[in-house]
């Protein structure tokens, strides 16, 4: 008996401990996710914070908002196909908004209270494996408190002789070249198979030859 009770201490002080660890880590324990999508372990370091240029104009755009994110669907999906594919993702509350453009339509997604931003980015990259999805992105809430989604579009404006070199560029990072829509203004059309998002192109296209200027194209949340 005197072997056994200390045993018995034991075991259960370690349950404890670990029922308290299990407790502390989770920052979304309250929310109900399938582990299959989203790693409730999963703690962000640091939230990174995001700019872009246009121009010589440096835009400071803030750390991703955790609330809210950007999708594009398959052409080809109805509105109950899409809902659908919403369905399966715990961690998405439904369609908060949508807005047409060049490249179709573009919906702002709401996200379960109680994420943080590495989870918020794990939530895009499963999206983006997605066959129905052709495009996740994140959000960001400005000063203003706007929320603003960054689309799958960047305008660019070329110098004089500069349509070569953006069609060039934009064979290099996988976009489709549209326009012109006005004199030397194109746009670039963007896919999760492309080399970045908006906001990396953007900037990579920033003192390129023949390129004036080039910004990224963001969504109002309504």
């Amino acid at each position: 008996m005197k072997t056994i009770l200390p045993l018995i201490i034991t075991i259960l002080t370690a349950a404890a401990l670990g029922s308290c660890n299990q407790d502390n880590v989770s920052p979304i324990r309250n929310v109900r996710f399938d582990p299959k999508l989203l790693n409730p372990m999963k703690i962000a370091g640091g939230c990174p914070s995001y700019s872009y240029f246009s121009g010589s104009k440096l835009t400071d755009l803030g750390t991703i908002h955790t609330n809210q994110l950007v999708v594009a669907f398959d052409k080809n999906l109805t509105p109950t196909e899409r809902e659908n594919v919403l369905k399966k993702y715990g961690f998405l509350t439904g369609i908060l908004s949508q807005r047409a453009s060049q490249s179709g339509l573009i919906f702002t997604l709401g996200l379960a209270n109680g994420l943080n931003c590495a989870q918020t980015q794990q939530a895009i990259a499963e999206l983006n494996k997605d066959k129905a999805i052709t495009y996740a992105g994140p959000s960001f809430k400005m000063a203003d408190n706007q929320a603003v989604g960054l689309s799958n579009e960047v305008v660019v404006k070329t110098e004089a002789g500069g349509e070569a070199v953006l069609r060039d560029l934009a064979a290099r990072y996988n976009t489709k070249l549209v326009g012109p829509l006005g004199e030397g203004t194109y746009l670039l059309q963007l896919d999760k198979n492309s080399e970045g998002n908006a906001l990396d192109i953007s900037n990579a296209l920033k003192g390129q030859k023949g390129i004036a200027y080039a910004t990224p194209d963001f969504i109002l949340a309504q």
